[in-house]
């Protein structure tokens, strides 16, 4: 397999600092910021105490916070656990931590909304942020031998945005699982939840994260359950077979190639 990089599991011990490259924190905030030297993207695994504040400024692009507990409040609404928030290219706002929350927080290093990918540009006026709740997700659920559900926070197909986030969600996977040899267009970072993935010699545990740049051929297999994110700063297309015509990676796209879509 091609260059990847792996992030080390987010540290037990508070480090003072949250280390996201775009968004100012403020209060009892901790992270471990992943960002490969040259790399299109980040992520912060992110501890906020006790009303932890972070800010944008409008100089970002698409950002994606996922909540794994607790909770953070936006603009009067409210961000569960399991939910995510969508701040948009270009928007300013504010984030309070509504208690002990942990966070998963990605991010592109370009500082403006993708322009030349499958779907173009989105649309620069109203943007916004946006939450999506598991129950207003897009989910795939694979059969044929998977069984597994892919739940779509975003999917390139915003009209304001074009960031993909899923959660993979493997847990029906007890005796473990091989995945297919692919490749996707987009760089992407993927962040385990809950098991591990095995790249080839690699092994990416709870907690910590790998990033994978566009075109290069994977594949990954474990041991028992797992969930995992995954993040692209743009819609993609994978290729499974080489050679193959590459697969447009929206909702409906794979749901029209066998997935059984809801929501």
């Amino acid at each position: 397999m091609e260059t990847v990089w792996l992030s080390d599991p987010a540290p037990t011990v508070p480090n003072g600092s949250y280390g996201a490259p775009h968004c100012a924190a403020r209060g009892d905030v901790h992270g471990a910021l992943f960002h490969p030297d040259a790399f299109s993207l980040w992520r912060v695994d992110g501890q906020l105490g006790h009303d932890a504040v972070l800010e944008w400024d409008g100089r970002h692009g698409d950002e994606a916070v996922f909540v794994v507990s607790g909770a953070i409040d936006c603009e009067g609404r409210r961000v569960g656990e399991g939910s995510t928030l969508i701040v948009e290219a270009g928007v300013s706002t504010t984030v309070h931590s509504a208690g002990p929350t942990r966070v998963v927080h990605f991010g592109p290093m370009a500082l403006e909304a993708p322009v030349g990918g499958l779907l173009g540009a989105p649309a620069g006026d109203g943007r916004s942020v946006h939450i999506v709740r598991p129950e207003h997700a897009s989910s795939i659920h694979f059969s044929g031998g998977d069984g597994a559900t892919s739940v779509y926070f975003c999917d390139g197909t915003c009209p304001t945005c074009r960031i993909t986030l899923f959660l993979y969600d493997g847990s029906v996977f007890a005796d473990g699982y091989s995945g297919a040899s692919h490749s996707h267009s987009q760089d992407e970072i993927i962040h385990v939840l809950d098991g591990e993935l095995h790249f080839g010699p690699a092994i990416v545990t709870t907690g910590a994260s790998i990033a994978v740049p566009r075109d290069v051929r994977y594949t990954f297999r474990t041991s028992g359950p797992f969930r995992y994110l995954d993040y692209r700063a743009d819609v993609s297309t994978a290729v499974v077979a080489p050679g193959s015509d590459p697969v447009l990676e929206t909702v409906a796209s794979l749901t029209s190639l066998g997935g059984g879509g809801k929501g």
